[in-house]
Parts: C-alpha cells; sequence; structure tokens
C-alpha cells in the first residue's frame, strides 16, 4: 500500500514537472503571449462571413481633431508626425489606436483624415500618421514622390511614433492596430517582429491592394484583413504579378495557423472617397476587444420573399428641404437616423415655430406610420415562426431597423415587438442555423490546424445548404465565399 502511495506521488510530481516544463517552453518561445492571444482572436474575426460592409449603408463616423508635431529621431527631421482624436474625448478611459500608412506618404493630414473615418461614436479610436515623402514635379504635368529618409530610418521613426501615441494619449495598449498600403506598412510589421516579438504593439494588421514582398514565412502571426478592389483581380488575372495576390498570401497565412480575412469590392472612382473599405477593416478592430462589428443588410442572394407595394414607404418628397432630408432617411430604412433627423428639426431652438409646422405635422404621420407599420411586420414574422419558416427578409430587416429606431419610446416597449425579434434567434431555423456556424467553425479550426483537405470537405458540404430554409442562412453563402479565394499553397 505504502509502495503504490509512493508510485502515485512519484506520477504526480513526474506529471507536475513535465506541466511546468511545458509551460516554460511555451513562455520561452518568442512572442508566446502575442501567439496565443491572436489564437483566441482567431474565435473573434473568424469564422468570416463573405466580403464584408455594404453599399446600402452610409458610413456614420465621429469628429476628429488633427495635430501635427515633430519626429524626434535623428536624421528624421524632415518628417512630420500626425495625430487625430475624436473630439471631446474623455481622457480618463482606454481606446484603440491604428497606426496608418495609407496614402503615398506625402499627402499626411489628409491620408490622415481619411482613415480616422474608423473610428466611430461605437468604438472611438486615436488615429496617427506620418508624412515621410514629398512630391517633386519633374516636368509640366509629370512629378515623382521621392522618400524624405532611407527605409531604415523610416522604420526607426515609425516605431518612435508608435510609442510616442501610446504615451501621450488615453491608448489601450492591447488594442493598437496598423493599417495601410502594402509597403511600409507591411515593412514595419515584419520588422518589429523579427526586432521583439514578445513587444509586438499590433493587435492586427489591415492591408490594402497588392502585397508586393511580403514575406509570409516571417510575417507577424497576428490577425490579418487583406482588401483588394475589382480592377487589383484583373491585374493578377492578366499580369505576373500573382505573388502580390492577397488571396494566394491570406491561404498560406491561415495554413500556418494565422487568421485572415480576405475582402473585395468594386471601386468607383466617381463616388467620392470608398466607404466600403473603411467598413470592412473598421467591423475588424471593432471585434478585436472592441464592441463588436455592426450588422450590415444581408445581401441580395439572400433575401427570402419580394417587396410588394404594402412594403413601400408612402411619404414623398416636396417643397420643404427638412421633410425631404427624412423622406430620404426611411426610403433607405435608415429608420432611426430619420426619427433622430426630424426630433432634432424640431428640438432646434434656431428654427422659428412657425417654420417647424409643416415638418411637427409630417413628424406625427412618420411616427403614425411607423406604429402601424410595426404591427404589419409583427404579424408577418409571427406566422412564420408559427410554421417554422424564415421570416420575408424584408421585414426582418426593416423591424431591426424600427426596433433600433424606437427602442427608447414607451410605446414600443409596451409590445412584444422586441420577443418577437428575440425569438427569431431561437426557433427551428436557427437552430439548423446555429448547426452550420458550428460546422463553419469546425472548418476554420481544421484550417488554421493546417488541415486543409478537411477543412474543404466541410465547406463543400456547407455549399450544398445553399438553398435550405429558403437560402437565408448565412454560412453556406460563407463557405461559397471561402472557396472563392481558395488558392493551392505549394
Amino acid at each position: 500500500m505504502q509502495m503504490r502511495k509512493t508510485l502515485l506521488a512519484a506520477s504526480a510530481l513526474i506529471l507536475l514537472l513535465a506541466t511546468a516544463v511545458h509551460a516554460q517552453d511555451e513562455e520561452s518561445t518568442p512572442g508566446a503571449k502575442i501567439i496565443e492571444r491572436s489564437k483566441a482572436d482567431a474565435l473573434l474575426l473568424l469564422p468570416q462571413a463573405g466580403s464584408g460592409g455594404s453599399d446600402k449603408v452610409p458610413l456614420e463616423h465621429d469628429e476628429q481633431k488633427q495635430t501635427e508635431f515633430a519626429i524626434d529621431v535623428e536624421g528624421c527631421e524632415k518628417l512630420k508626425g500626425h495625430v487625430s482624436v475624436p473630439v471631446g474625448l474623455d481622457k480618463s478611459g482606454k481606446y484603440g489606436m491604428v497606426l496608418a500608412l495609407n496614402g503615398s506618404g506625402y499627402e499626411g493630414v489628409e491620408d490622415l483624415q481619411s482613415a480616422a473615418r474608423l473610428s466611430s461614436g461605437r468604438d472611438p479610436l486615436i488615429v496617427v500618421g506620418l508624412t515621410y515623402a514629398s512630391i517633386r514635379e519633374v516636368e509640366d504635368g509629370f512629378s515623382v514622390i521621392e522618400p524624405l529618409v532611407e527605409n531604415d530610418k523610416l522604420m526607426e521613426a515609425l516605431t518612435w511614433l508608435v510609442k510616442k501615441a501610446i504615451a501621450d494619449n488615453p491608448v489601450d495598449p492591447d488594442r493598437v492596430f496598423l493599417y495601410g498600403d502594402s509597403g511600409a506598412a507591411a515593412d514595419l510589421a515584419l520588422k518589429l517582429w523579427e526586432d521583439d516579438p514578445d513587444s509586438f504593439p499590433f493587435r492586427g494588421c489591415m492591408y490594402d491592394g497588392p502585397m508586393f514582398g511580403f514575406k509570409v514565412e516571417k510575417a507577424p502571426p497576428v490577425p490579418t484583413v487583406f482588401l483588394v478592389t475589382d480592377w487589383d483581380l484583373e491585374i493578377f488575372a492578366e499580369s505576373d504579378f500573382k505573388d502580390a495576390d492577397p488571396a494566394i498570401i491570406a491561404n498560406k497565412l491561415m495554413a500556418r495557423g494565422v487568421p485572415c480575412e480576405y475582402h473585395t469590392y468594386k471601386v468607383n472612382f466617381f463616388a467620392g472617397p470608398p466607404e466600403r473599405p473603411i467598413q470592412i477593416h473598421r467591423a475588424a478592430i471593432n471585434r478585436l476587444g472592441g464592441p463588436g462589428a455592426e450588422e450590415y443588410p444581408p445581401e441580395e442572394g439572400r433575401y427570402l420573399g419580394a417587396q410588394v407595394d404594402a412594403d413601400k414607404v408612402p411619404f414623398e418628397e416636396g417643397s420643404d428641404p427638412r421633410i425631404n432630408e427624412i423622406v430620404l432617411l426611411a426610403k433607405n430604412e435608415q429608420w432611426k437616423q430619420a426619427w433622430k433627423r426630424g426630433n432634432a428639426i424640431l428640438d432646434d431652438k434656431s428654427i422659428k415655430s412657425k417654420d417647424k409646422r409643416d415638418v411637427k405635422s409630417f413628424m406625427k404621420d412618420f411616427e403614425k406610420y411607423c406604429k402601424d407599420e410595426l404591427e404589419r411586420l409583427n404579424k408577418s414574422i409571427q406566422s412564420s415562426i408559427e410554421h417554422d419558416f424564415w421570416p420575408n427578409t424584408w421585414h426582418h430587416e426593416r423591424m431591426k431597423a424600427m426596433r433600433e429606431a424606437f427602442k427608447e419610446e414607451s410605446w414600443f416597449q409596451k409590445k412584444d415587438y422586441a420577443t418577437t425579434l428575440e425569438t427569431l434567434k431561437t426557433y427551428g431555423p436557427a437552430k439548423r442555423d446555429e448547426a452550420r456556424r458550428v460546422r463553419m467553425l469546425e472548418a476554420v479550426k481544421l484550417e488554421l490546424d493546417g488541415k486543409r483537405d478537411e477543412a474543404k470537405k466541410i465547406y463543400n458540404e456547407l455549399v450544398k445548404q445553399k438553398t435550405d430554409d429558403g437560402g437565408v442562412s448565412l454560412w453556406p453563402h460563407a463557405a461559397a465565399y471561402r472557396l472563392e479565394w481558395w488558392r493551392a499553397i505549394d
């Protein structure tokens, strides 16, 4: 008996020592804590539901103020640092930070203002940037962009900039992100990981466009988001630049266990600054330690049911520009913004009472319509629940939008609308959808473990369920999208 106790004690000691050695080995691995955090972050970022953002939803962002400062690094006197901070930011809190290296390095504040659109009231961000190049006219109509310092000095300046920004601002050091084009951004990430992986500052790296010279085998193993335009795809298809194709790079990184998203979008050079890429990168930032990504309407291929006359918004534009603003928002299914705008006009003391009369009358009609519409939508969705079938997507999306608009109103709270919407998360089709999500997640985990063949089988299995439950389920579409950018990695 005593010998058995001795053997058990010895076994326990061996197990304890083995565990300690294993833990010590993990701790001694360069960047071990960063790698472990990235493994957890994979479950926040993935599975990817498709190419992100929405052309139906305008980008909302907060107001920011930009400040310029000198770079206190020897040999970098010509460079200029920039920081953009949300106006009215409560400095007692801690906020995410983005190092933005978008653009060509010479537009400075303009590039920073573009990147600052990543920030929103839901997730305020501090954004920093650097002017590190200049533009020189060679002859009429022809100019060249020239770096102000050599690349090693640029990397030194950027490292200094990140440390200064974190020290000088209310930054959450666990939510620092790198955002930009390939080139300087990817070079900086690689250098910081090679120099000191344990101190690598970025929670995630977000890149736009072709990735020339990207070193997959040396890339930091943190969540990475790639985004390309339809123009980029044509370049990859018709040139020898296939090594710069982010789809190939993302596949190779995923096989290494690095969580990646890959997005494509159509570019419109006549529509002003693009909003889709900002939506896509913001969603990743929101997921990684933030409040979670904003919800966007489904893509057209996932709508169930057709719009009928009863679904049309009955208001028309007229002679009052203020009312027209509200009508346009409603017709774009932006019910929260419409309600907020109408009430803001009525509360605006700079507008005379007589000039508000038409708006006041309109808002009464607007509220009555919304109350009646919510009753109609509620009946439609409850009927779908009763028959264990997905609801009409137009009705579901409008009811969710109206809930966001009126959830603080007492008349809304007295109704069972919120309960109806919550039921949609747990009834039959929702349970089947959850099973597909779990299966999709299983495929992602297999892929990150390097078991690509097994993962691909599951993706193909899910694609076959695309038309089940009215074709509304997200995950078969997500699996199909993953296979669209599946590339051989040999």
